[in-house]
C-alpha cells in the first residue's frame, strides 16, 4: 500500500484493530471469570431481620451468606411482628425499632462487616412492604399525604322539582366533580356552578337522571390507607426525607462502594383499584382541553362514544404519574449517591397492569433495573415475564433483576430453584434476589416461607454451586444486545378503555387478571415462548410516535445506543382500541412492505378523542374488497373470532359496530385469516382462530426465518417444564442460552441463522469449556445460511452456545 492510502485509512484500520483487540480482551477476561464468577453477579438475597440484632449475630449471618451459600451480599428487608404466611400463628419482628438510633448503630455493623468481606448491602427502603409506609411514622406525621381513593356517591332524581343537597366532606377530601347522567340519552352535564357554600341546588331538567359526586379522600381503614400517595410529588419527597435521607445522614461514605443498589417493593395498588390523587383533574383539563366533570362518570359508566377515550385519558394520567413521582424521584436520589435504583410494583407480570400498577412498560422507564417478582408458587405470572425485560429493552436497561421463590412451600428443593431460575433468565432476568435468608431461623419465627440458607437442610451444600451457576448465567447475559425479530404492541389501550372502577374486583378472576376477552397478550406470550420458542419483544404504542422506534424498509427498528432490536414482524395481540396516530405509523411500516398480524379482532376505536372514524377508515383502507371476494369492501373492525358469536348478541353486535350480516357470512368463509398484501410485498394478516397452530402457519408465511429453530421433539405437561433460550450479541460474539427444565434428557438440533464460527459450548452448572465439532452450515432454498447444531441437554439444565457470526 503507497503512503496516501496508509496515510488516509491508517485512523480507521486503527478504529477496527482495537475494536478486535479490545473485544477480544474482554473475551479472554469473560471465559477466565466463568470458572470463578465475580462477587457483582452472584445472588444477593433478602436478609429478613427478625428477632434482637447484634454484632456477634450479624456477623454469622453475613459470613453465612458468603462462605457457605456463595452469595454475593443480602438486601437488608426489617420485618415488624406479624402473622406466619400460611397461618395465624405470630411471628417476632426485628428489635431495636425501625429507624431508631440503635438501628442504624447495628446497620452500621452490616457495612463495616460486608466491607471487611467484600461483599455488597442492598438498601431496602422501608419495612415490610410495599414501601411507603416508614414503619407507621409516614401516616402518623404526614396524614394529609398518604394515599387517597376516588369515591363515588350518587342518587337518582326525576324532572320538575329542585334538588338541594348539602354536600358534606371529611378532612382532607376533595370534590372533584358534581355530575349529572340522563339515563336515557347519557347526556352529562356539570353541575359544579350550582354548588354554593356546599350546597348543590338544581332545577331539574326533563328526564330521568343520576347525580353523581366525585370525591378523592383518604381512607385509614383501607389496608393500604397508610401508605404515601405515590402519585404526588411532596408526598414522595416528604418519605424520601423520612427512609433515604437517613441512610444518607449516617452512611454516605458507604454508598457507591457497599452499599450499590436501592430496592422498593410492591409500589402500585393493587385490591385498591380507585387508587387517586386531586391533580389528575387538574392534568386531564389541561392535557386534553375537556372538562373532567363531563368524564368522570365513564370511569364507573357506560357514557356514550367517547367511554373509551375518556377512560384511556384517565387511566394514562395515572400511569405517568406513577412512574414520574415515587419510581422517579427515588431513582434520581439513588443516581446522585452512585447507587443503582431496584424495585417492582405489584402483580408485574400480570395481564391487566391497570388496575394494579397503571401501565408497566411506562413504570420501569425510569427505575435503572427493572425487576419482577416471583411468588407463592414455581410457574405463576411467567407469561407474563416478558413485560419487565421488554420494558428494560425498551428503555436499554442492560440488568433486569428477579425477586424469586418468595412464599413457595417450606420444603421447596434445590431442583425447584434452579427451574425457576432458569425460566426467569430464558425471560430476560439477569440478577437475581432469592427470597431468602432469616436473621433468626427458628422455623417458628419466619414469617415466610422458604428459607434459603445453609440452616435449611434441603439447600445446605447446594446452595455455593447454585450461586455460582447463577453468577456465571448472569454475567454472561448482562448487557449487549438481545435478538428478537418479533414485536408485539401493547395493548394498553383497549385493556384501559374496557376497565372501569371495580371491574377487575368483580370479575371473579385473581386479582388483575381481568382483561377484554379479544386481548390475547399472555395467551400469545405462552405461545411463542413455550410452544414455538420465538423470542420478541412487547413495544409501547407511544414508542412508534416519539421516534424511539422507526421504520426502515421492512423492518422496524428498536433505536438503542447498545440493545438496538430489530424486528421483521409486528403482532397486535388483539384489543378493539388502538392510538390512532401509532396506527398511522403502522400503516406506513405495512406500506413500506412491514408484515403484521393481528390476533382476534381488529381496532375499531382510537384511544385518542375524536378519531374512531379514523380508525375504521385506516382499516378499512388496508382490508379492502379483496380481502372478502365479491361482496366488496366490509367493516371488519371490532369484530372478534376468538368464540363464536351467539345469536342473542348478533344484532347487538351488528348495531354496535355498524356492519351488516354479510360480514358475518365472510368471516365465516375466512375462518382462519383475513390477509391483504400491497405492491411492495407487506402483509396484513387478521387471524381470527387464535391457536398455537394457526399461529405458527402464519409466521411461517411472515416471518419465515426464525433466529433459532428447534429440531428437538419435547413433551411435557402443560407448566412442568420448558424448553427456552435467549440469544444475546456482545463483545463480538453471540450467546445463546439454552434451557431445559423438563424431567426428561434432550438429544437433539439447533439451527441458528447465519455462519457461526468457532462454536463452543460454555456450561454454566460447572464452568467448563469445550469446542463444538459437529456444526454444519448450509444454505436454503432462499438463499440463508444456517449452522446446524447438535446439542445435548440433561433435564433441568442449561448451557451456553458461544461463537461469531458473519
Amino acid at each position: 500500500m503507497n503512503l496516501y492510502y496508509m496515510t488516509k485509512y491508517w485512523p480507521i484500520t486503527l478504529f477496527i484493530t482495537c475494536f478486535i483487540v479490545s473485544c477480544t480482551s474482554r473475551i479472554d477476561q469473560l471465559r477466565n471469570d466463568f470458572k470463578e464468577p465475580p462477587e457483582q453477579y452472584r445472588p444477593v438475597p433478602f436478609l429478613h431481620l427478625n428477632g434482637q440484632l447484634s454484632t456477634d449475630g450479624i456477623r454469622q449471618r453475613l459470613v453465612e451468606a458468603e462462605d457457605l451459600c456463595g452469595f454475593g451480599g443480602v438486601a437488608i428487608l426489617p420485618v415488624s411482628p406479624g402473622p406466619y404466611f400460611h397461618d395465624n400463628r405470630m411471628c417476632p419482628g426485628m428489635s431495636p425499632a425501625f429507624l431508631s438510633q440503635e438501628y442504624f448503630e447495628r446497620y452500621a455493623d452490616f457495612l463495616n462487616i460486608s466491607r471487611e468481606l467484600g461483599t455488597e448491602i442492598i438498601l431496602y427502603d422501608d419495612i415490610d412492604f410495599p414501601s411507603g409506609s416508614a414503619g407507621g411514622k409516614f401516616q402518623a406525621e404526614f396524614p394529609e399525604y398518604t394515599r387517597q381513593f376516588l369515591v363515588k356517591e350518587e342518587m337518582e332524581v326525576k324532572s320538575g322539582g329542585t334538588i338541594v343537597k348539602e354536600i358534606t366532606l371529611e378532612e382532607g377530601s376533595t370534590l372533584l366533580a358534581v355530575s349529572s347522567m340522563e339515563m336515557n340519552t347519557r347526556k352529562i352535564l356539570d353541575l359544579g356552578e350550582h354548588v354554593k357554600d356546599g350546597v348543590l341546588e338544581w332545577r331539574v331538567p326533563e328526564g330521568d337522571w343520576r347525580i353523581m359526586f366525585f370525591v378523592c379522600r383518604h381512607d385509614t381503614s383501607h389496608p393500604h390507607g397508610h401508605l404515601a400517595d405515590y402519585m404526588c410529588p411532596e408526598a414522595v419527597e416528604k418519605f424520601i426525607k423520612m427512609t433515604y435521607d437517613e441512610y444518607d445522614k449516617y452512611f454516605s461514605g458507604f454508598f457507591g462502594n457497599v452499599i450499590t443498589k436501592t430496592f422498593f417493593d410492591d409500589v402500585g395498588f393493587v385490591h385498591s383499584e380507585n387508587t387517586w390523587t386531586p391533580s389528575i383533574s387538574d392534568i386531564f383539563r389541561r392535557k386534553y382541553g375537556k372538562n373532567p366533570a363531563l368524564y368522570y362518570p365513564g370511569l364507573f359508566y357506560d357514557i356514550g362514544t367517547e367511554t373509551r377515550a375518556a377512560r384511556v385519558a384517565f387511566y394514562d394520567i395515572r400511569s405517568e404519574l406513577m412512574a414520574e413521582n415515587y419510581v422517579r424521584k427515588v431513582s434520581e436520589w439513588s443516581a446522585l449517591r452512585g447507587l443503582k435504583s431496584m424495585g417492582h410494583p405489584p402483580e408485574n407480570y400480570s395481564p391487566n397492569s391497570v388496575v394494579a400498577n397503571g401501565d408497566i412498560l411506562k413504570f420501569y422507564r425510569h427505575v435503572h433495573i427493572p425487576l419482577l417478582d416471583a411468588i407463592f408458587y414455581p410457574g405463576r405470572g411467567l407469561h407474563g415475564f416478558k413485560q419487565i425485560s421488554s420494558a428494560a429493552d425498551l428503555e436499554d436497561k442492560p440488568i433486569v433483576g428477579a425477586e424469586l421463590y418468595g412464599a413457595f412451600a417450606a420444603d421447596m428443593d434445590s431442583l425447584t430453584m434452579y427451574k425457576v431460575v432458569m425460566e426467569a433468565m430464558a425471560r430476560g432476568v439477569n440478577f437475581v434476589v432469592p427470597h431468602g435468608m432469616w436473621y433468626d431461623t427458628d422455623s417458628l419465627n419466619m414469617r415466610i416461607p422458604p428459607l434459603i440458607s445453609s440452616d435449611n437442610r434441603l439447600l445446605k451444600g447446594t446452595l455455593p454451586r447454585y450461586s455460582e451457576y447463577v453468577a456465571r448465567c448472569c454475567m454472561l447475559l448482562q448487557g449487549g444486545k438481545r435478538v428478537s425479530d418479533i414485536a408485539v404492541l401493547w395493548p394498553i389501550a383497549s385493556v384501559q378503555s374496557e376497565s372501569y372502577i371495580g371491574r377487575d374486583e368483580h370479575s371473579g378472576l385473581p386479582v388483575a387478571n381481568w382483561v377484554p376477552e379479544n386481548v390475547v397478550h399472555h395467551r400469545l406470550s405462552d405461545i411463542l415462548t413455550n410452544e414455538l420458542r420465538r423470542d420478541f419483544t412487547y413495544i409501547h404504542p407511544e414508542d412508534l410516535i416519539n421516534g424511539k422506534i422507526t421504520i426502515a424498509g421492512s423492518t422496524l427498528v428498536l433505536n438503542n445506543k447498545e440493545n438496538l432490536q430489530k424486528f421483521e414482524l409486528l403482532i397486535i395481540p388483539g384489543g378493539s382500541v388502538i392510538s390512532y396516530e401509532a396506527l398511522k405509523m403502522i400503516k406506513q411500516y405495512y406500506d413500506a412492505g412491514g408484515k403484521v398480524l393481528v390476533l382476534g379482532s381488529l381496532p375499531a376505536y382510537s384511544a385518542e378523542f375524536g378519531k374512531d372514524d379514523e380508525v375504521k377508515k385506516m382499516m378499512l383502507g388496508i382490508f379492502g374488497e379483496n380481502t372478502i371476494g365479491a361482496g366488496g369492501q366490509k367493516d371488519l373492525t371490532g369484530i372478534s373470532a376468538t368464540e363464536p358469536l351467539r345469536e342473542s348478541k348478533l344484532e347487538d353486535e351488528i348495531a354496535k359496530n355498524d356492519i351488516d350480516l354479510f360480514y358475518y357470512d365472510a368471516l365465516n368463509v375466512f375462518d382462519k385469516s383475513i390477509r391483504n398484501v400491497n405492491n411492495r410485498s407487506g402483509e396484513f394478516v387478521l387471524l381470527t382462530n387464535v391457536t398455537a397452530g394457526s399461529i405458527e402457519g402464519a409466521l411461517k408465511q411472515l416471518n419465515p426465518v426464525p433466529d433459532v429453530r428447534f429440531d428437538i421433539s419435547f413433551s411435557a405437561e402443560k407448566g412442568s417444564g420448558y424448553i427456552n433460550y435467549i440469544h444475546k450479541q456482545k463483545d463480538g460474539k453471540d450467546f445463546y442460552f439454552l434451557i431445559n427444565t423438563g424431567e426428561r434428557d434432550i438429544d437433539g438440533h439447533i439451527v441458528v441463522n447465519g455462519k457461526l464460527e468457532d462454536a463452543e459450548i460454555w456450561n454454566p452448572h460447572t464452568g467448563l469449556i469445550k469446542n463444538i465439532h459437529n456444526g454444519k452450515v448450509s444454505e436454503t432454498g432462499d438463499g440463508t445460511v444456517a449452522t446446524r447444531l447438535k446439542i445435548q441437554l440433561p433435564a433441568v439444565s442449561s448451557l451456553f452456545i458461544v461463537g461469531s457470526s458473519d
